[in-house]
């Protein structure tokens, strides 16, 4: 069960981590964009800690260091993408219907695309949590399709990961994947 007030409240966060996930901007390692991580209270003290490592490791270098590395991890690298539906159903027609089935979830709640990426590229995925307006929507049951997306997609990049798995941006995944864990309620079991 998802807790939509958790979800919401990290607006700003997953706003942060779409910046910082994607390909390097001058603004990107902002002090602005480090104190979001730093002081929202709706992160838990154990994925601040490990969120603000990586946001410092990632400033570290120059402009072009900064945008290599990123270029180097999932640009030229085979192994690993930032399109979730990717892990779990490589090009098949199945991934397509998914595809377009997000887009279709961010026009349902207010978030038209103004990008070139495929609707399941994680820094959109954020962007769509970030600035969506579902608070009190009848339609949130809906919103189960992107977090699916997320999981399996974050699960099978730090799969392939494991030998990277001390890289930064390796770790920024993992932190986004438990962010998102944070905002799921156990539901209680009924053992009478």
């Amino acid at each position: 069960m998802i807790n939509y007030q958790q979800l919401t409240a990290l607006a700003p966060v997953w706003a942060t981590l779409s910046r910082l996930i994607d390909y390097p901007q001058p603004d990107t390692f902002s002090a602005t964009n480090r104190a979001t991580l730093a002081t929202a209270p709706q992160i838990p003290d154990p994925v601040r800690t490990q969120a603000l490592a990586c946001f410092d490791q990632l400033a570290r270098g120059s402009r072009l260091e900064q945008e290599q590395h990123f270029a180097d991890l999932f640009e030229l690298n085979r192994r690993y993408t930032l399109y979730m539906t990717y892990y779990k159903m490589s090009d098949s027609r199945e991934r397509g219907t998914v595809l377009a089935k997000l887009k279709m979830l961010y026009e349902m709640f207010g978030v038209s695309e103004v990008s070139d990426e495929l609707a399941d590229f994680l820094p959109l995925m954020l962007e769509f949590f970030a600035y969506g307006d579902f608070l009190n929507d009848q339609r949130q049951a809906d919103l189960s399709l992107a977090l699916g997306v997320i999981e399996d997609g974050t699960y099978g990049l730090l799969q392939r990961a494991s030998v990277d798995s001390e890289d930064p941006y390796i770790q920024l995944i993992s932190v986004i994947r438990n962010l998102f864990k944070a905002c799921l309620v156990k539901e209680a079991s009924v053992n009478a």
